[in-house]
């Protein structure tokens, strides 16, 4: 039989890689101590809010009130369709079932990390070795974060739902000449972990490169074994394909229903992109940095579509100013020029919509863009305006100089990655009103990080606040540890990669471990290109926040590569009396 199949179907490993009852239990209760250690520390974190965020914090809490409330994601505004909803379906949850919020963001990452360590467990016989997978995962540094992590954002879900990703695929892979029965837990949480995943942050399709390597894998594997096992892994991923798509049509139906329009987030609308991508083809007279659409590329606009023209009021009026303002720390333009940033513009083009009376439901507002991507795309075709070919999304036009930053900037967000850099066990000082503060409190059930104004609002809790003083203390000094060791590893288990991959190409072989650590890395850097493409063209993403789920990833990526090392390192050293494995 090939190694390739014999290591992945777990045939090099014997009777004498199983691990004794008793032994199982130590492991298990050993992770189930480190597991409640972690936990107890962490109830010592407060949540950073902030009341103004009406685009994001506050947003994920009046989407979940309205759930709370039974009136799906509440009115329609600019905002309603604008984000992701299992966001605000997690909040709402984690709210009826009477958890802290940020306690249950912690055991829904523990929970991925056991169902990682669960789908490896047939290629992982020894207790030992699960346990030390489990400790990588769970003792992730960006996951007890507070500096930018202890928010009310979709960021905090997102490694979590990486991680039940990439366990489906490992699980099917590893169990794929199992009964189908055994299979269907998978199948089922593979399926409806992409469903929130998918609904939870729009550039989702970063991870597809990775699981698409996982499933060929699959494929390939089960195609090798027997025509039963290929049509077994069929309906696996027939039944995952099911389970993806009733949730995800369920928020479609439900956003026609209350806003009449069928689909899931409107910044994946044709209608929207379309419109965007006709107002970034204008080519400028003069190129700004970070600014897509310039003040006087909008007013040619203006005089070419009469449904642009509506919008000029309110651009050129407090909206356009506004956001002009919030972004001039990136652009360096003076805001009452109205040249807004490019992470910034789409926000209000949509508010300067809603203004202009064209949001009174999803449909609407998406007639209202289609209009707008009409006429200046004729605009451009005939010649009145000078412009590039037809463009549909938000990607802006290179400028000059971009190409030549991109490298720097991946180096750098690259360094910052495997350094794990500006961990904080410590929360920043909650921003806002009273009022918007006890709304975080009240969603949350979370004690809050004592506001930067009107510090005395919450009660003194002298014993409580000394005891979680110590908590997040030990916390810092685990995260700063962690930082250096896990720095390390990965550039450890880079080379190992390398030279493994080197090897396995000379024998002319693959094992499944080193597919496993390409798909993570490449994983890694997907996300890291797409945030360095951000940075360099449109607005500030050199942030934990952006990179969180490619943080489990790398911690997968160095116990993979640890793993296919074990592998090697047995078949030219096998142990006396036991058989060499692949």
């Amino acid at each position: 039989m090939d190694p390739f199949l014999r290591e992945q179907t777990g045939e090099a490993g014997g009777p004498w890689r199983q691990a004794s009852p008793d032994r199982t239990r130590a492991w298990i209760w050993t992770a189930l101590v480190l597991t409640a250690l972690k936990l107890w520390l962490t109830a010592g974190q407060t949540l950073y809010a902030i009341g103004g965020a009406t685009h994001d914090d506050r947003l994920f809490l009046n989407l979940a009130q309205a759930l709370l409330h039974g009136h799906w994601l509440g009115p329609y505004d600019c905002l309603t369709l604008a984000k992701g909803p299992f966001y605000p379906m997690w909040v709402a949850l984690v709210f009826v079932l009477g958890l802290p919020l940020l306690q249950a963001q912690q055991l829904a990452y523990a929970g991925a990390c056991a169902l990682v360590v669960r789908a490896l467990a047939p290629a992982l016989r020894r207790g030992w070795a699960r346990l030390g997978v489990y400790t990588l995962l769970l003792w992730n540094p960006i996951s007890f974060d507070a500096n930018e992590m202890a928010r009310v954002l979709r960021q905090e879900i997102y490694p979590t739902l990486t991680l039940l990703l990439f366990a489906g695929m490992i699980a099917l892979y590893y169990r794929r000449t199992r009964p189908w029965r055994r299979l269907t837990p998978w199948t089922v949480m593979l399926g409806l972990g992409w469903a929130a995943f998918w609904l939870t942050r729009e550039e989702s399709i970063w991870i597809a490169p990775s699981l698409l390597l996982l499933g060929a894998a699959i494929a390939i594997a089960a195609w090798r074994e027997s025509r039963a096992v290929a049509i077994n892994i069929g309906r696996a991923a027939a039944a995952t394909m099911v389970c993806a798509a009733v949730p995800i049509l369920s928020v479609c139906a439900l956003n026609y229903q209350y806003y009449g329009w069928f689909g899931t987030v409107e910044f994946r609308a044709a209608a929207f992109k379309d419109a965007y991508g006709a107002l970034l083809r204008v080519r400028p007279d003069e190129d700004l940095p970070f600014v897509p659409v310039t003040r006087a590329t909008r007013e040619r606009i203006y005089a070419v579509s009469p449904a642009f023209a509506e919008l000029k009021p309110y651009l050129e009026g407090q909206i356009g100013l506004d956001w002009a303002n919030v972004s001039s720390f990136w652009t360096h333009q003076d805001p009452q020029d109205r040249e807004i940033g490019g992470g910034w513009f789409m926000w209000a083009l949509r508010q300067a919509v809603q203004a202009a009376g064209h949001a009174q439901n999803a449909r609407d507002a998406l007639d209202f863009y289609t209009r707008i991507a009409w006429e200046v795309n004729l605009a451009c075709d005939d010649g009145t305006l000078p412009a590039g070919p037809r463009r549909s999304g938000y990607q802006p036009p290179w400028q000059p100089g971009q190409m030549a930053q991109l490298m720097p900037t991946l180096v750098a967000f690259a360094d910052y990655f495997t350094t794990f850099r500006h961990f904080s066990a410590y929360s920043p000082g909650s921003l806002g009103s009273r009022s918007e503060l006890d709304y975080f409190r009240d969603l949350s059930r979370m004690k809050l990080s004592p506001p930067v104004e009107a510090r005395g609002y919450q009660y003194a809790l002298p014993e409580q606040d000394a005891l979680d003083g110590g908590k997040l203390a030990l916390l810092q000094f685990i995260g700063k540890g962690l930082r250096k060791v896990l720095c390390v590893l990965a550039y450890a288990s880079l080379g190992v990669w390398l030279l493994r991959g080197v090897e396995l190409a000379w024998r002319r072989q693959l094992t499944y471990p080193f597919v496993l650590a390409v798909a993570a890395l490449g994983g890694c850097a997907a996300c890291l290109t797409i945030c360095a493409l951000v940075q360099v063209t449109s607005f500030p993403t050199l942030d934990i926040a952006y990179l969180a789920p490619a943080y489990p990833l790398l911690l997968l990526f160095v116990a993979s590569v640890a793993h296919d090392a074990g592998l090697a390192w047995r078949r030219f050293r096998p142990a006396s009396g036991r058989p060499p494995a692949a």
